[in-house]
């Protein structure tokens, strides 16, 4: 149920229909990532950043205040890391408990009028 919104430059915009879909691919995609780091090929370093709220759609797109959060999250990624807003762990609800989360703290984010509290995510016994 999940699409490709747009690409934008080196990056994509994906749609999810719900939060945990969203943060369970991520990882998956991470980890293949680093899979293949490990078996020798040239490593590729993704940052990721997830934000659950509303959107406005224009046709194929979506814009909104939520769609800028999502990419003012992703600037605040490190390589190989997944980052996720209050809002996103919120919306997973009790699958959340899934995943470890290490608190990054309320972030002040450029054009986003108050700070948001973000996560690294990862799975249980990563860290």
């Amino acid at each position: 149920g999940s699409r490709i919104v747009k690409e934008l430059g080196d990056g994509l915009l994906l749609w999810f229909p719900d939060a945990c879909a969203a943060l369970k691919f991520a990882l998956d995609l991470q980890d293949q990532y680093e899979h293949e780091a490990t078996a020798g090929h040239m490593p590729i370093w993704v940052r990721m950043g997830l934000h659950w709220g509303n959107q406005t759609r224009r046709r194929d797109d979506i814009v909104g205040h939520d769609v800028n959060l999502a990419s003012r999250i992703v600037n605040h990624a490190g390589p190989g890391e997944v980052l996720l807003s209050d809002a996103t762990v919120s919306a997973m609800g009790e699958d959340a408990r899934s995943y470890d989360f290490h608190e990054l703290g309320p972030i002040v984010m450029k054009g986003i009028p108050a700070p948001v509290r973000l996560y690294r995510a990862g799975r249980p016994g990563g860290w």
